[in-house]
């Protein structure tokens, strides 16, 4: 699966993702046949049909205006997480809560995506 973020800015993207939230974003650059200067996050093993969980998240540079999506992580400490998340500069749409389900929170980041964050289950 992949998530594919136009960003105004991504040296600013890459900087909310990994350094504010802790994501395992690679440094900004490019691929042979896409000149254009991206960063990438994955997670799981790239394979054929999918089977191991492989999870793709893109930052390009916007081409016009953004179109701002909504996605969501699961997080270990979703207190700590908060903590970051207010600390990069994040937009609080919703505090920490704790509901029947588990605790979650949601936020925006510098592009007006919607990110929510849900603890995994202890």
């Amino acid at each position: 699966m992949e998530l594919e973020l136009s960003v105004r800015d991504v040296e600013q993207s890459v900087r909310f993702y990994r350094e504010g939230l802790g994501l395992p974003v690679d440094d900004p650059g490019t691929d042979p046949g896409d000149e254009r200067v991206h960063a990438h996050a994955t997670w799981g093993a790239w394979d054929v049909d999918g089977a191991d969980g492989f999870f793709l998240l893109s930052l390009y540079p916007a081409s016009g205006q953004t179109v701002p999506v909504s996605f969501g992580v699961v997080v270990d400490n979703l207190e700590d997480f908060h903590r970051r998340a207010a600390s990069a500069g994040a937009t609080v749409i919703r505090d920490p809560q704790r509901r029947p389900w588990g605790a979650s929170a949601a936020y925006l980041d510098p592009d007006g995506n919607r990110i929510s964050a849900t603890e995994r289950p202890r």
